[in-house]
């Protein structure tokens, strides 16, 4: 980190580092999934009880935590987010710390994002006297599908007092440890997950002529699903329908009664995710029809598109320049595909989703979020709680 132009003291930084690294191994080696984050979340509150910042458990449907950093002077209120939940998947790492649950890991680095915002806490509680206003630290359960964000804001996290605006990072490993990137406007896009079930009839494998077969059926849905994009929507716009799953049969010689399609829809804009389901909804119906099935249509893990704010993301480019240095910060040139349920108190406030890079300076490739040997770089804890604490400060400034 080539700049100190910081508004924070950070003369309690590199022990704040340090013990930020003691707790992302120590979450690192109890990953727990979605809704199911018990340690996580007692973890969490041990910190911020010892940093000595008052909290409201319970939210989110019990594992959410709600901290309030009140300076005492008034002025404007911002929130920072950390997600905690991990992921089923089997770590194949040979780490000191390495997971010890068989099963789960954290692969997409929520155990640094939390030890990130737990030391901005405690940086930001030992400079109390320098802030104004108000900082709220969310610490989130279940991003990884279970939209909990959304249950976060359903609990009333960005009232009372009302959030100005919300800052959030993610580990990534497309970038190297110390580089920051973030762009106005759409970043990720909304993600849908959706299941079609076709209704055949059942019977022989040698009598098809008896039956009415939602293989059939399924299969020229899911041809048609993946050219849906290019021909129902402006090719302007990315999106994407995805086929990522099929389901039917449990013998060679019998036709099943139903077959189930399964998949992803992605879009940056609710306008395209709207004509695209109403584009699906007519497609899986008449090709249903045309082969004498029927079908229904579900959705599930609904997130809107992560479309930050100008004036928040330009907020985010002039902190890591002016923390991290000049070259610290570039621009994304377009918006990915993933999703991001951040996106929810984006819909309901201003700020902006970033990320940080995690990959180490002597490899040219790290591996990817959910791969089963990625590890959050302990590295880039310094420069993601520097990110966090001086946002802060500096929206409140």
């Amino acid at each position: 980190m080539a700049s100190a132009n910081t508004i924070l003291d950070l003369a309690a930084l590199d022990g704040i580092v340090a013990h930020a690294t003691k707790v992302r191994h120590e979450l690192h080696e109890n990953p727990e999934v979605a809704y199911q984050e018990v340690q996580t979340a007692q973890r969490v509150r041990r910190e911020l009880a010892t940093i000595g910042i008052p909290f409201n458990e319970g939210l989110a449907g019990g594992t959410g935590t709600l901290a309030t950093i009140n300076t005492g002077k008034p002025g404007r209120c911002v929130a920072l987010r950390a997600d905690i939940d991990a992921l089923p998947i089997d770590e194949a790492n040979d780490l000191p710390y390495r997971s010890k649950r068989q099963g789960f890991m954290h692969a997409c680095g929520h155990d640094g994002h939390t030890a990130i915002l737990l030391g901005a806490a405690a940086l930001l509680m030992a400079n109390r006297d320098k802030l104004t206003g108000t900082i709220k630290l969310l610490f989130q359960p279940a991003e990884e599908g279970g939209c909990g964000a959304d249950k976060m804001c359903d609990d009333k996290v960005l009232e009372n007092p009302k959030v100005d605006a919300v800052f959030g990072l993610h580990g990534w490993p497309g970038l190297p440890v110390g580089m920051v990137s973030t762009r106005v406007g759409p970043l990720l896009a909304g993600v849908d997950g959706f299941k079609i079930t076709i209704q055949g009839r059942g019977g022989h494998a040698a009598a098809p002529h008896t039956a009415i077969n939602p293989i059939v059926a399924a299969a020229a849905i899911t041809q048609a699903l993946h050219a849906l994009p290019a021909v129902e929507v402006d090719a302007g716009e990315a999106s994407i329908v995805t086929v990522s799953q099929v389901h039917a049969g449990s013998a060679f010689n019998v036709i099943p009664d139903t077959a189930e399609v399964g998949g992803t829809i992605r879009a940056l804009s609710l306008q395209r995710r709207d004509e695209l389901l109403a584009a699906m909804r007519r497609l899986v119906d008449a090709t249903a029809s045309a082969h004498r099935c029927t079908a229904t249509l579900e959705l599930f893990g609904t997130t809107p598109p992560t479309t930050n704010t100008e004036a928040e993301a330009n907020h985010i480019r002039a902190t890591a320049q002016r923390v991290l240095g000049e070259k610290s910060f570039v621009w994304a040139p377009k918006p990915a595909m993933w999703g991001e349920d951040f996106a929810f108190y984006l819909q309901r406030v201003p700020g902006c989703f970033f990320v940080l890079g995690v990959k180490p300076h002597h490899l040219d490739t790290y591996p990817m979020l959910h791969h089963p040997r990625f590890d959050f770089t302990d590295a880039a804890l310094k420069p993601g709680i520097l990110m966090m604490a001086e946002a802060a400060a500096g929206f409140l400034a």
